[in-house]
């Protein structure tokens, strides 16, 4: 019996726990804003890091302290319904009267979402002194999870400008090999000898020298010009 009593009392002091920690409200003299820096339209890639930048503000004339920053994904249709927690950042940070503060807040969504919308708190924790504790939602709205966009990325596009670089070298090698190949032979052609032809197209190379008659008059030396005169 006594054991039994134990764990009703426990169970109902961590129900009183809940309900307290449900019902923590923020401050009129604070304000919190929220920047999604790596995705501005709230479209967020699963397994890629969000990161985001809250700003507090103390409108009033005590003195706050920003204990911690949470976030978690919800069902978008019932907020109370947890889909993903993400861890406390724990905080001790005091902002004076009229004083603002800024933090970073990261988190990551699972690899195992799909592309559909999700519901996502984001609460900042503070206190004014030690009675009074805060809680503001400073998200509480429906962001989309998106595929991971397969874009040019830069390894790509080396990669493809290797490719080029490779074809184009290879393009100018083969073109390089064939003309020079090209102008060698064009040097190395002899003269075709053709034989002694006759004017009307007849070969006469077969025939013994001397037996066609030169129709060139031959030339006398100036001794033999000299004897006949």
């Amino acid at each position: 019996d006594k054991e039994e009593r134990r764990g009703v009392m426990e169970t109902e002091e961590e129900e009183e726990e809940e309900e307290e920690v449900e019902e923590l409200k923020a401050s009129p003299s604070a304000e919190t804003t929220i920047l999604f820096t790596s995705r501005p339209n709230n479209e967020f890639v699963a397994g890629e890091m969000v990161k985001s930048l809250i700003g507090f503000s103390n409108n009033g004339d005590n003195e706050f302290v920003v204990t911690g920053i949470e976030a978690s994904f919800r069902y978008p249709q019932d907020f109370s319904y947890f889909i993903q927690n993400f861890s406390m950042l724990p905080l001790e940070t005091r902002v004076g009267p009229h004083k603002q503060a800024s933090f970073v807040y990261n988190f990551r969504p699972s690899e195992s979402f799909y592309a559909r919308a999700f519901g996502l708190t984001v609460n900042v924790y503070y206190s004014e002194g030690e009675d009074n504790q805060f809680r503001d939602a400073v998200f509480n709205g429906t962001v989309n999870i998106i595929e991971l966009e397969e874009g040019f990325d830069a390894q790509t596009f080396f990669m493809y400008v290797f490719m080029v670089s490779g074809i184009s070298l290879l393009m100018f090698i083969f073109h390089y090999v064939y003309t020079t190949v090209r102008r060698g032979n064009r040097y190395s052609k002899k003269p075709v000898e053709t034989g002694t032809q006759n004017v009307n197209g007849v070969d006469y190379s077969w025939l013994p020298e001397g037996t066609i008659p030169s129709k060139k008059s031959p030339r006398t030396s100036p001794r033999s010009r000299k004897t006949k005169k």
